[in-house]
């Protein structure tokens, strides 16, 4: 469905309205856990247990109504749910040990990645290894703490979800504030506001958003587009394709501009390593049309696209950008384009970056140098060209700060395309046609 901005700035005043009551709500919980944090902990306890209740009461609920035939693994979920419920409401203290395990398992996963990415500056000879390695060292030491020493360190979860939270509510009621200004104060504004969600939680936006796709249009509330042939696209497109499930859930971020897709991955399947989350940076620039047709009906991914508004200046700026990225590349030959070059059959040729080339002829760059020579799926990954293209203080497009994932980028356009003069002007969502 193509959704112009007219159509739903109808409902502008109430959402800030309502935004900035949340945000309040938010800033409260946050000087609470300043002032008053075990009473918070105790809350969240208490909603923990509650919640885990409904959600098990609900589950089985929902096998009885089902007339299907139902194996012991269709049980596990409920199973799980009132197990926890009872296990935490009949040793309360478990619970709270319970948070600092799992508060410190979150920071040694980022400890882990932080090492990976010290491994990859170190191989490119990147700026910035040295405070990699001490971030990461830092990470290990705290996680290990709250892990098996969890005791008496609520005050510190305490505090790090106090200032988060303070500083969320803050920059978001700023945010609404800001946009009753005129147009000049307003932008200048934004430049300096602006707060992304904890990372975790920005991952998990896209599988949201899928499933929130698919319940609008069960209820004839969305319309899906099948062709994503446009006579009149934009300048600048930033599409978001989303899958069910796996690793595709967490989204994937292409920019397209003048009718050219740039797409950034690991897409040489010769040089992987950690289960494909390591290995050589690979850049596929290809037509914008059978790009889009070929991960809507070969791969059958949805993709969500953003019409984007620039100024002659702005693309003057993506073009000279696209023009340096270029010449720290060199072409690269997939399987399929070798075959093809040698008049051999490419029908074996079945990895990813050799179905692009068959469905699109699309040409493929590897890297000489720099920070996109190597792709690591947590740092130097898709959300990072599309940073480089369009997400800098010059160009003033994406204001999103913090640690960047393709939930970012849909939960930010999501919100430009509900303000008035945003330059996000158009939401297009594509899907395969289901017969």
């Amino acid at each position: 469905m193509k959704q112009g901005v007219n159509d739903v700035m109808k409902s502008e005043y109430l959402r800030l309205i309502q935004d900035i009551v949340v945000n309040l709500f938010f800033l409260s919980i946050g000087v609470l856990f300043f002032v008053r944090y075990e009473t918070v902990w105790i809350v969240i306890y208490i909603l923990t247990v509650i919640t885990l209740t409904l959600l098990g009461l609900s589950q089985l609920i929902e096998i009885i109504r089902s007339k299907t035939p139902k194996k012991l693994k269709d049980y596990l979920p409920v199973l799980s749910s009132f197990g926890f419920t009872i296990f935490i409401g009949l040793f309360p203290v478990n619970f709270f040990r319970f948070v600092h395990i799992v508060f410190g398992w979150y920071i040694l996963i980022n400890a882990v990645i932080q090492m990976i990415d010290y491994y990859v500056y170190r191989r490119d000879s990147l700026k910035g290894a040295s405070l990699l390695f001490i971030k990461s060292c830092i990470g290990f030491v705290v996680a290990i703490s709250l892990i098996f020493v969890p005791r008496d360190k609520l005050w510190v979860l305490s505090l790090v979800a106090g200032i988060y939270f303070i500083f969320h509510a803050v920059v978001s009621i700023s945010e609404d504030i800001k946009d009753l200004l005129p147009d000049n104060t307003k932008n200048k504004v934004r430049k300096h506001l602006s707060v992304a969600a904890p990372v975790l939680l920005a991952a998990m936006i896209p599988q949201q958003f899928f499933f929130s796709i698919k319940g609008m249009i069960k209820q004839n509330k969305m319309e899906l587009d099948y062709n994503p042939y446009d006579d009149t696209p934009a300048d600048l497109e930033v599409f978001i394709y989303l899958k069910e499930s796996g690793p595709e859930s967490l989204g994937h971020v292409d920019i397209s501009f003048k009718n050219k897709i740039y797409s950034y991955g690991c897409h040489d399947p010769e040089n992987r390593e950690l289960f494909g989350t390591l290995g050589d940076g690979v850049l596929i620039v290809s037509d914008r049309n059978s790009f889009l047709e070929n991960a809507i009906q070969n791969d059958e991914k949805t993709i969500i696209g953003y019409k984007i508004e620039l100024t002659e200046n702005q693309k003057a700026i993506i073009q000279k950008k696209i023009d340096n990225l270029l010449a720290r590349c060199v072409e690269w030959s997939c399987k399929a384009k070798i075959a093809y070059d040698s008049g051999n059959s490419m029908d074996s040729c079945i990895d990813y970056a050799s179905r692009v080339f068959k469905t699109c002829r699309a040409k493929m760059y590897k890297f000489i140098e720099g920070k996109y020579k190597t792709y690591f799926v947590f740092s130097t990954n898709c959300v990072l060209i599309a940073d480089y293209l369009i997400r800098t203080q010059e160009l003033d497009l994406i204001k999103i700060s913090g640690i960047v994932t393709p939930g970012s980028y849909i939960s930010f356009l999501n919100q430009e395309l509900l303000r008035e003069k945003s330059c996000v002007i158009e939401r297009t969502v594509y899907q395969k046609e289901t017969i």
